[in-house]
């Protein structure tokens, strides 16, 4: 399994496609067909459409990242938005929870540091 660590910034990149501010920027631990490492980019312009991440830019446009009575409705978004990602690079999110089952695990770790 890869390691998978995770730093929040008040810093992103620019986004790739437009130069615009990103929303969120991740490096996935695998490497793409010619051997780079693949990038995920959330940017308010590029991804507004209708899909997964257009989705996830209107959550996180409406304010609600913020909203903790909202963090379900958060985390499957991003998961969605992982899929259509992952699958525009060839790859295919496996879930492992249990039929009938659509709880996330809850948080067992100490509190995140930084601003959210």
């Amino acid at each position: 399994m890869a390691h998978v660590s995770i730093q929040r910034s008040n810093d992103l990149p620019s986004c790739s496609r437009c130069n615009g501010p990103l929303i969120l920027a991740a490096q996935m631990p695998q490497l793409d067909a010619s051997g780079k490492p693949i990038s995920l980019e959330l940017c308010r312009t590029c991804d507004a459409g209708d899909t997964a991440a257009g989705a996830l830019v209107r959550f996180f446009s409406s304010g609600a990242g913020n909203d903790t009575s909202r963090a379900r409705e958060g985390a499957e978004l991003m998961v969605e938005f992982q899929k259509e990602v992952m699958a525009a690079h060839g790859y295919v999110l496996m879930d492992n929870s249990a039929p009938g089952s659509s709880d996330y695990p809850p948080h067992i770790g100490t509190p995140p540091k930084g601003v959210g």
